[in-house]
């Protein structure tokens, strides 16, 4: 282990600390023995939570991100963001709404114990689409429709990560395609099949999922989920480029060749290591952007400006759409809005954040290179 021989004093201390910490968290010998351990002993300690709130337990024993505060929010500063996005598309046929999307935090259903602390983040979400209403900005609220999803709440999210579960994210995609055709006119054998689940692969991978909450609070702590992979079985062809931070993919192919890594679900490696992230398998991840161009459908042409949570909804919107372009604020460099209008011819410019990401950071459209 190599370590810094000498700390800058003022203000680098903090920084080289930082970097120590990351340098021992790297590549001291069995840090996941450790991790484990150490859950296991909050667990036996009846710890409602682990490193100073970072993680807390819901009753049921799911795990949560949350934090203390003294209410909900009213984003102004975000609505103005939004709707200075919307005024700037050039193309005057391109229809613009904002799509929310749950949180895991299920209001009348997730409880928590005396002293946890609670976010509002459904209450602040409420309170910017109330925003978006007086500003006129169109949008969609997935979680109206989850009571009808038919899913039990408790198997709607991970129970270790903060993701819809792959399942739930396909009656998202079915949802947001009912309310899409009552503007756009899709064919109706491609939506019975396209929105069908029957119509989809199901590949159970039993107590195999170690989601984000997890590997920060060992799995004996956190436990361990089961996930199920979905992918169409009837005939797709595609094309899928994508650009991160000068990574690049480019393949072709079936839904499951084009739009999936299999190698989460054939590596052998720590369950912890980020290549056994099974929910980053659906287009390899959050991109800075991407390009779906599904070869076999006449449909809508989408960009969706948006966070982890669209990634798989996204995939199952291809089976519908001739185009879909996606850009995450987090991983792009440029200028979104002027990324937004470099793509003609949108049938759709949809923006999509959970009620946990409205915060600035995922709504900086017009950021310099």
């Amino acid at each position: 282990m190599t370590v810094p021989l000498s700390l800058d004093m003022g203000n680098g201390i903090a920084e080289e600390i930082a970097k120590l910490e990351a340098s021992i968290n790297d590549q001291v010998y069995g840090k996941y023995w450790f991790l484990d351990m150490y859950g296991a002993w909050q667990k036996l300690l009846n710890k409602n939570e682990i490193n100073d709130f970072e993680v807390v337990k819901a009753k049921d024993g799911s795990l949560h991100y949350t934090y203390f505060s003294d209410g909900p929010e009213e984003k102004l500063s975000l609505i103005d963001s939004l709707n200075e996005l919307r005024m700037t598309v050039e193309d005057d046929d391109t229809k613009f709404l904002y799509v929310m999307t749950p949180d895991k935090c299920i209001p009348g259903y997730t409880e928590f114990s005396k002293g946890l602390p609670y976010s509002y983040v459904n209450e602040t979400a409420d309170l910017f689409l109330k925003g978006l209403r007086k500003q006129k900005i169109d949008y969609i609220d997935l979680r109206e429709y989850m009571e009808d999803s038919g899913i039990e709440k408790s198997e709607l999210f991970y129970k270790t990560d903060h993701h819809w579960k792959i399942e739930t994210a396909f009656y998202a995609f079915t949802c947001l395609v009912k309310e899409l055709s009552k503007d756009y006119k899709f064919s109706e054998n491609l939506i019975a099949e396209a929105t069908n689940l029957n119509n989809y692969n199901k590949v159970l991978y039993e107590k195999s999922y170690v989601g984000s909450m997890a590997r920060k609070t060992g799995v004996y702590y956190g436990d361990v989920d089961d996930f199920t992979m979905l992918y169409p079985k009837f005939p797709t062809k595609y094309r899928f480029r994508a650009k991160t931070n000068g990574n690049e993919y480019d393949t072709a192919g079936k839904f499951e060749h084009a739009l999936m890594s299999m190698v989460p679900f054939t590596y052998d490696g720590s369950h912890y290591d980020p290549q056994a992230d099974k929910y980053s398998s659906y287009l390899y991840g959050n991109q800075g952007v991407a390009h779906i161009k599904n070869k076999n459908v006449d449909g809508p042409r989408i960009l969706i400006v948006k966070d982890s949570f669209m990634v798989p909804v996204a995939a199952f919107l291809s089976t519908v759409c001739s185009d879909i372009y996606l850009v995450d604020v987090r991983y792009y460099d440029g200028n979104v809005t002027e990324y937004v209008n470099s793509v003609k011819d949108l049938d759709y410019v949809m923006v999509s954040y959970t009620p946990q990401n409205l915060v600035e950071e995922f709504f900086a459209f017009n950021r310099k290179e």
